[in-house]
């Protein structure tokens, strides 16, 4: 469950709008949270960074991703009176700024937390997303 969880994180930090994205690693992953309690998990998986060129293998990581997060991930959250709040607790940024690791507090509805660390990338573009490696 918490692989899923930093799944999810990850998908809510490749988000970003085309004006530009959240400034800072923190950002990008609580904004990633804050989409999927609103349920807007196509969203959530723009904010994947997906490493490839081929459209096709990008179309099949997008949609993998949305079932991962509509079939399993919402009822999770449920199960746990839903996500209800996410924090961002703490932020390390490599050396290079290219990456960064974001801890977030999960408050759930039924009172219960978790605490969950998000692997965040810089693309190419200046958008902080959430990176797919562990």
């Amino acid at each position: 469950m918490k692989k899923l969880f930093t799944l999810m994180a990850l998908a809510l930090g490749m988000f970003m709008v085309s004006c530009g994205g959240p400034a800072t690693p923190s950002d990008a992953a609580v904004e990633l949270y804050n989409n999927m309690i609103a349920g807007k998990y196509e969203v959530v998986v723009d904010g994947f960074h997906i490493e490839s060129d081929n459209p096709e293998e990008v179309a099949q990581a997008k949609a993998m991703l949305l079932s991962l997060f509509t079939e399993k991930a919402a009822p999770q959250m449920e199960s746990k009176g839903g996500l209800k709040s996410v924090e961002a607790v703490n932020e390390v940024v490599a050396e290079d700024g290219k990456s960064a690791e974001v801890t977030v507090k999960l408050v759930y509805g039924d009172g219960s937390e978790e605490v969950e660390d998000v692997k965040m990338v810089l693309n190419d573009a200046g958008e902080w997303k959430a990176s797919m490696d562990k």
